[in-house]
């Protein structure tokens, strides 16, 4: 187990020295952990003004979502199927280790998560140490149970289902959270000690009923593998000009099964377009990637206070939005052979410049309907933006 789990660090420590050569560290890392460290020592003093109309359920929305984070690791490979299932114990020694560092782990995690907000908690909302540890308690048996669902969801195959299981447990939790919540704010301590101990405990018993099967080594395959290259896909995602193939299990696709025309006027303009759209809709990464850039951008508009920054951001979206757009048509359109001889078509021009203004104007307009709800929300909680 030390072995694996030293072997694991090592392959990740390559993957990040990989991008973070010395002048990274040196001028992006290093002064980044020297900025963070003043402002945290900042906060200490005094309470940024930003924080001040801050309603403290929001910083417990944010901790419920940092507790999605997290999966149960074994550190079983491939080879282990052969080797070490015919030595049960050993096999079995492994992934009670595993899942009692993942357990740890996590643990740490989340006391991080209330480490960087200690200073809001105590200096801001003045709760006492009971009040911080019991939510503590709380988030740290709520992930245990988190990991276990999310260790079942990996044996369902098909992607739909899985999003329709992982919404509904999401507001299942959700509610649960806002019950904690309605207790913890009232004092009653006991009920929410013991829904904490439940969820722990029923958790880790059924974690170690479920990992005990041999029937499951595929699938704990399957998430370590995600899990160890989980950076370096974060590395492809950042990078647009690297191709990010999906895989996917369906058998057909989940948009357009039957290939059905689009435009009823068949031009060949308004072909280039269809087939954009088709392949576009049906990539999980391009869909994804085109609301992320919308969503973050959205987020850092709304909590970075001067406006100049806001300013700022919003033009470098404009440019970097349009961009992003170009590189996925050449990527869809260029890429393809069968496209060869029509890169120097005027309809392909024409196609492109749709395509694009199309799906910029789109872009524009959730990033100010997301900033407009994000307005109307903040002011509903007293705050400015």
């Amino acid at each position: 187990m030390v072995h694996r789990l030293i072997k694991g660090w090592l392959y990740q420590y390559g993957v990040i020295k990989s991008i973070a050569d010395w002048t990274v560290m040196l001028y992006i890392i290093i002064p980044a952990i020297t900025i963070f460290s003043f402002v945290y020592h900042s906060w200490w003093s005094e309470i940024p003004k930003w924080m001040e109309n801050v309603p403290f359920f929001l910083l417990f929305l944010l901790l419920y979502l940092l507790t999605w984070n997290g999966h149960i690791r074994t550190y079983t490979e491939a080879a282990d199927r052969v080797f070490l299932m015919k030595k049960y114990t050993l096999f079995w020694g492994l992934k009670k280790w595993g899942y009692g560092y993942s357990l740890m782990y996590q643990t740490v995690l989340t006391l991080a998560s209330f480490a960087i907000l200690l200073p809001f908690l105590l200096n801001l909302y003045h709760f006492d140490w009971k009040q911080i540890g019991t939510l503590l308690f709380y988030f740290i048996s709520l992930k245990t149970g988190l990991m276990f669902i999310k260790y079942q969801f990996v044996k369902i195959e098909t992607r739909f289902k899985k999003f329709v299981y992982s919404v509904l447990t999401f507001i299942l939790a959700g509610w649960l959270s806002q019950l904690i919540y309605f207790l913890w704010e009232i004092g009653l301590w006991f009920p929410l000690y013991l829904i904490g101990v439940l969820i722990m405990s029923s958790s880790i018993y059924l974690s170690l009923r479920a990992l005990k099967k041999l029937s499951s080594t595929d699938h704990e395959i399957e998430i370590e593998q995600k899990l160890k290259t989980g950076n370096i896909e974060l590395i492809f995602a950042m990078a647009p000009e690297i191709e990010k193939p999906v895989v996917t299990k369906r058998t057909k696709p989940l948009l357009f099964r039957q290939s059905k025309r689009i435009f009823k006027n068949r031009t060949q303009s308004n072909g280039f377009i269809e087939l954009f759209i088709k392949v576009f809709l049906r990539n999980y990464s391009y869909v994804s990637g085109y609301i992320v850039m919308i969503n973050v951008t959205t987020f850092a508009i709304v909590l970075l206070p001067p406006l100049w920054i806001k300013i700022t951001i919003f033009t470098g979206y404009l440019f970097m939005m349009y961009f992003w757009i170009s590189v996925i048509w050449d990527r869809i359109m260029g890429t393809n052979p069968m496209m060869k001889k029509y890169l120097e078509s005027p309809s392909y021009f024409t196609a492109k410049k749709k395509v694009i203004m199309v799906l910029y104007i789109i872009a524009i307009m959730l990033l100010l309907l997301y900033f407009l709800f994000a307005i109307t929300l903040y002011s509903r909680f007293g705050l400015g933006v």
